[in-house]
């Protein structure tokens, strides 16, 4: 939780594991007998837990998926499965994207990483494909580690299984925060893969872009409604909307159906391909929150990125979803390579003009991930290697030391004003996230959950987080 919030924080977040689930499904249909998924911060926190673990199963692989942010935890885990298993040790997820075969020196217990997707490449080694032959690994071979080279993407997503939900309790992750901080049974679509964008700042596996069907996501909605009674579905999608075609044929599919269900869009919609019409049918299939990634409103740090938002459009787009009384979040960030404090209050000032606040702080400080493009534009504008690794290694909300064009202090009043003008500080704007919450049918419980995290302290009443706000 430390490295995902900041701090401490009174209430966890649990989301359902969806990669390693789509994995384990690859598992099964490659032959494996007993399959069982495993999230280390929720079934084995401690090192005793995860050794009863590991001794009560005795599995013949353990495979891990991380992202750099937990590569501690990896390398904890790894150690005790070297310790007291003689299972094959299999990485994978966004951690063997960004160091590929340099993983094997940070945790040396791994036997083999895989990169990208892992369904396919994973389901061919178990059924005895050596590693060598593999697009997609890395693997050690004496001495010495190799990299193969990257495996092609999956264009057929609707080939793809059905991620295995019997193996995780729904029940349980019902009693946990999801992934926008309510307590419900949750369903994740992740219903495309890749980008059609090029954003420096962006860690993606892919610069294409492969989606699902709009048939092959509604019948995953029903299989999981009707299986599983999940009514709360996340889509975690980078941008989803980036067909509004196929967005607009899912939402149709869901309003004839008559299923009543709520859809979050937690991850993020592109604002400027939006459209009002597209809005008010996703509302009608149930949607109650919206997420639109804006990043910077100056636009040198737009051209910077390359990230290109059409600004004027983007906000038509968030000022009319904000007046449909839904939850909407925006997505902004500062500490860009050569962003100066007037760019950076650009954004603050643009964020101003909107009809409302975000109703989460989703002001976020840069974090140089390794294989961004960004890193080296950081470079090239005058930050040291010691920097970008400092960068990478912090949480969310961490401020780091500051930049070569903005200092620590000029971080620091970023983030007070933010919170002043738009969020934790401001007694008006909880209030009115507050409302927005409870009018698409927030319980008091989940709101004060949400934010107790996000003010990292117990909150005992709705009068008490208003009042105090």
């Amino acid at each position: 939780m430390s490295k995902w919030v900041g701090g401490s924080a009174p209430v966890q977040v649990h989301v359902v594991p969806i990669g390693v689930l789509y994995v384990a499904a690859s598992a099964r249909d490659a032959g494996a007998e007993q399959v069982r998924v495993v999230e280390s911060s929720l079934d084995c926190a401690t090192d005793e837990e995860y050794v009863a673990l590991l001794k009560a199963f005795e599995p013949d692989v353990v495979g891990f998926r991380s992202i750099i942010f937990f590569l501690t935890e990896l390398q904890r885990l790894a150690r005790l499965t070297r310790q007291h298993s003689e299972a094959t040790i299999v990485a994978g997820g966004p951690i063997v994207q960004a160091f590929g075969a340099d993983l094997f020196r940070r945790v040396p217990e791994v036997d083999i990483a895989v990169k990208g997707e892992g369904e396919r490449t994973f389901a061919r080694w178990l059924r005895g494909e050596p590693a060598a032959s593999l697009d997609g690994v890395c693997y050690r071979d004496g001495d010495r580690t190799v990299e193969n080279p990257d495996a092609a993407g999956i264009e057929n997503l609707d080939g793809l299984r059905f991620p295995a939900y019997d193996l995780i309790d729904l029940a349980r992750y019902e009693r946990q925060l999801s992934y926008t901080y309510n307590h419900r049974r949750q369903g994740i679509l992740v219903t495309g893969r890749g980008c059609a964008y090029d954003c420096t700042f962006c860690f993606q596996q892919s610069k294409r872009l492969w989606l699902r069907s709009a048939a092959s996501v509604f019948d995953e909605i029903v299989n999981l409604h009707d299986r599983h009674g999940v009514r709360d579905f996340y889509i975690v999608d980078d941008i989803f909307n980036v067909s509004a075609r196929r967005a607009s044929e899912l939402f149709d599919r869901i309003i004839a159906s008559g299923l009543e269900i709520r859809l979050y869009f937690a991850n993020g919609l592109r604002a400027d391909i939006m459209t009002e019409a597209l809005v008010d049918q996703a509302i009608r299939a149930g949607a109650i929150w919206f997420t639109y990634a804006i990043e910077s409103a100056s636009e040198e740090i737009q051209r910077l990125t390359r990230k290109h938002v059409n600004l004027e459009k983007a906000h038509r787009l968030i000022s009319y979803t904000q007046r449909q009384q839904v939850a909407v979040n925006v997505s902004t960030m500062y500490g860009f390579p050569t962003e100066t404090r007037a760019q950076a209050q650009q954004t603050l000032d643009w964020l101003g003009t909107l009809p409302r606040p975000s109703l989460l702080p989703y002001h976020f400080c840069l974090r140089f991930f390794p294989g961004c493009e960004i890193r080296e534009q950081a470079l090239a504008a005058g930050w040291t290697p010691e920097q970008l690794e400092a960068s990478s290694e912090c949480a969310y909300h961490d401020l780091p030391a500051g930049t070569p064009t903005l200092s620590r202090a000029e971080m620091a009043g970023i983030a007070l004003e933010y919170h002043e003008r738009f969020s934790l500080k401001n007694r008006a704007a909880v209030r009115q996230a507050v409302g927005t919450l409870q009018h698409v049918g927030y319980r008091d419980e989940e709101i004060l959950d949400m934010y107790a995290v996000l003010s990292r302290k117990p909150v005992r009443s709705i009068a008490e987080l208003v009042g105090n706000a």
